[in-house]
């Protein structure tokens, strides 16, 4: 998504770009963003394209070995995402949740938004599914799947599910492979409460100004202009074929000095983004094929190994996104077991309340403990009234403050997790 995110900014941006071949192909792109803004259903399919045994030689090239087993649950794996909405995409809060209108986080939920998230096998399996139906969230795991993809004894999913506390049904519905459901707007109206001497809460996490907005677009145009090209392939298996290249590390450094100026604004999103592109981003030029049919976008492919600097020649680790205009409509799935804000409060606290011997919460019996930390004997100090107010404003809700510091955490802990996002 950040090579079609990144297209779409300097395709809606560009009014001289070099060569007339050049300024064609980009046109191309922008008309076909433009279309998928402007529809009201779209899905996309992110999948691994690359075979076992590339999986297995892209691990040896790049030092870190993966094992056939692995190669072979990785290779073929899909997430599929499928959005439709009363109204065009780009106005729905999908695509708004950058402003705070209508996103996660917000206190009016979208109800005119029906979104659908699967993770799935090579052979189609549903690992796991996601769906937003009418400000109510779905979803159902293949517990025993997930664990089988890990190469892990599946048999442990029921050896968990036994060990679950009666307060934690819905975590056993969740292992069962059971639908369970959350009212998105109770979750919302619950957030937006504010308990007694505690300061109101904002509406949202900060946003842009207009003219921040405008200022930061203008910035990323001529980023975009200046470092990426786009050059017409013709046509392949009946789709215009557009590659879009640009130097790494050159395009990199120039994204980060556009957004820089926002830390001050949004110290817990950007206030800790390197001055430069990372030592490890290659100084070479990388490449995204994108694939169009009828002025509409058919499907972008990327190799990854093109990321890794001594991947070397003939390496190889392509991913494919696919894009579907005419995505099928979204359903709440039939019986789905209810999910309220106190279960999903009583998870938090019986998994954090112990950990197993790498520090991770999980079912059982002892206090909380983290990776070289002692144990924490209850709940962290008290916080003051302009200490919420000041997490409230670095974007958490009151819900998850007072969660925190019932976890044994201090105002200092919740603070570098709120700034961390």
């Amino acid at each position: 998504m950040p090579v079609v995110v990144s297209a779409s900014v300097l395709a809606a941006g560009l009014s001289a770009c070099g060569t007339v071949e050049q300024l064609s192909a980009a046109q191309k792109v922008s008309k076909a963003f433009d279309k998928l803004g402007a529809s009201t259903s779209a899905g996309v399919t992110v999948s691994v394209e690359a075979s076992p045994e590339q999986i297995v030689a892209y691990g040896k090239a790049t030092g870190d070995e993966i094992e056939p087993r692995s190669a072979e649950a990785l290779s073929g794996l899909n997430i599929s995402v499928a959005m439709a909405s009363d109204k065009p995409l780009r106005e729905s809060s999908a695509f708004k949740d950058a402003s705070g209108a209508g996103g996660p986080g917000s206190a009016a939920p979208d109800k005119s938004l029906r979104a659908s998230y699967v993770v799935a096998d090579r052979k189609g399996t549903a690992l796991f599914e996601y769906r937003q139906v009418d400000a109510k969230a779905y979803l159902r795991a293949d517990a025993k799947g997930l664990v089988k993809l890990v190469g892990e004894d599946p048999a442990q999913v029921d050896e968990v599910g036994r060990e679950l506390p009666g307060e934690l049904g819905a975590i056993r519905d969740v292992l069962a492979g059971k639908w369970v459901a959350l009212d998105l707007q109770e979750l919302a109206d619950s957030a937006k409460k504010s308990g007694p001497a505690r300061p109101p809460a904002p509406t949202g996490r900060p946003t842009l100004d207009p003219n921040s907005a405008k200022q930061l677009t203008e910035s990323l145009k001529d980023v975009f202009s200046r470092t990426v090209t786009f050059e017409d392939k013709g046509k392949k298996d009946g789709a215009e074929h557009v590659l879009m290249s640009a130097p790494a590390r050159k395009l990199i450094d120039g994204v980060l000095g556009a957004v820089k100026p926002l830390s001050a604004k949004f110290p817990g999103q950007f206030g800790k983004l390197p001055a430069t592109a990372p030592a490890d981003v290659p100084d070479k030029a990388i490449g995204v094929d994108l694939y169009l049919k009828d002025g509409r976008f058919a499907s972008a492919t990327f190799d990854l190994a093109q990321l890794e600097p001594g991947a070397g020649p003939g390496a190889a680790f392509p991913v494919k996104l696919a894009f579907d205009q005419t995505a099928p409509v979204v359903q709440a799935p039939a019986g789905a077991v209810r999910v309220s804000e106190k279960d999903l409060q009583n998870t938090v606290l019986a998994f954090a309340g112990t950990a197993d011997e790498d520090g991770f919460p999980g079912p059982g019996s002892g206090p909380v403990t983290r990776p070289g930390d002692g144990a924490r004997p209850g709940p962290g100090k008290p916080l003051t009234d302009a200490q919420v107010k000041e997490l409230i404003g670095l974007g958490m809700t009151e819900s998850q403050i007072e969660i925190f510091n019932e976890l044994g955490m201090d105002f200092a802990e919740i603070k570098s997790l709120a700034q961390e996002g």
